[in-house]
């Protein structure tokens, strides 16, 4: 299961949360002015596509992506104790714009004070926060944990859990909302993923604008699909030993090809298919409260969303 979330907050909870007293992090260290910080973040949301957004933003040629895609910076329990001069290190300083995508900024209640972290460190940082259907961003993030062998038990119990995110990170008008308490509307651009996936270059387009790049750019591997819901594979007991190997210092030295021939030769993973029935383990208590949050979006945005279940 996920990690628990710091409290225990139901998951069909209809409150935004915004008065909460969240604990505060060390205060970043040095003076930003003299450090190279995102002009950009993607926060969100997870299973969304945010790698393909990391990835054609790379592409341009006055944009520096972070390598890793997530630094997860923002998050007193990962990386903000590591300090501003280590944030840093990840951007190009000579960029026209810098960014990194973290979907975890979207995950509150599991991780708590990440919007007022930014806006204490890049007040005038933009954000893109890409949404699909609710229940088919539960069912993606479902399937990524199943695979990892991180969920076991019953599919319901699972995903209305008060200790997991699948329910509040679809509630994406509920993140949204803590973000609008600390930066204005015309710093965060909301993006649905069939955008992406349907018009992509118009779509580009209008994020280039938005970043403050040229818009005009076009590359030949923007018509590429990055990531797309192709099948994925659920690693057997033999498989999860291999991959702790491989992790060592001692896996580390072979090359990735001999791990990738070993699992065709064994195999080491099982393909598994799309859950069915996510709507219904969800429950109509559940679906009510994403259809509320996302009528809320809606109304936000001026966007139907026409495609979504709820």
């Amino acid at each position: 299961m996920e990690a628990p979330a710091p409290t225990e907050t139901a998951a069909v909870s209809g409150g935004d949360g915004a008065h909460d007293k969240l604990p505060r992090a060390r205060p970043p260290r040095g003076r930003t002015r003299d450090l190279a910080l995102p002009s950009l973040i993607v926060i969100g949301a997870q299973k969304c596509g945010t790698s393909g957004l990391h990835y054609y933003l790379s592409l341009h040629p006055e944009v520096s992506m972070s390598t890793p895609k997530e630094l997860n910076f923002f998050i007193a329990e990962r990386n903000y104790q590591r300090g501003l001069e280590w944030y840093s290190r990840h951007f190009d300083p000579a960029a026209r714009c810098r960014g990194e995508a973290s979907p975890n900024y979207t995950a509150y209640p599991q991780h708590l004070g990440v919007p007022e972290r930014i806006a204490e460190v890049v007040p005038d940082v933009r954000l893109v926060y890409i949404v699909r259907d609710p229940v088919e961003r539960i069912t993606a993030h479902f399937v990524h944990n199943y695979a990892k062998r991180r969920e076991k038990g019953d599919m319901r119990a699972t995903l209305t859990h008060p200790n997991t995110s699948y329910v509040t990170r679809s509630k994406y008008f509920m993140q949204l909302q803590r973000f609008l308490a600390h930066f204005d509307e015309e710093q965060i651009l909301v993006l649905d993923q069939r955008d992406l996936r349907e018009d992509r270059l118009a779509t580009l387009a209008r994020l280039f604008e938005f970043a403050g790049v040229d818009a005009g750019f076009r590359h030949p591997k923007f018509e590429q699909v990055r990531h797309s819901t192709s099948r994925k594979k659920r690693a057997t007991r033999l498989g999860m030993r291999v991959q702790r190997m491989s992790r060592t210092r001692f896996g580390r030295r072979i090359p990735r090809r001999a791990w990738l021939a070993l699992d065709v030769a064994l195999p080491l993973s099982k393909p598994i298919d799309r859950p069915e029935g996510v709507a219904e383990a969800l429950g109509d208590e559940v679906l009510e409260v994403l259809h509320e949050d996302a009528e809320r979006l809606r109304a936000h945005t001026g966007r139907a969303f026409d495609d979504w279940s709820v």
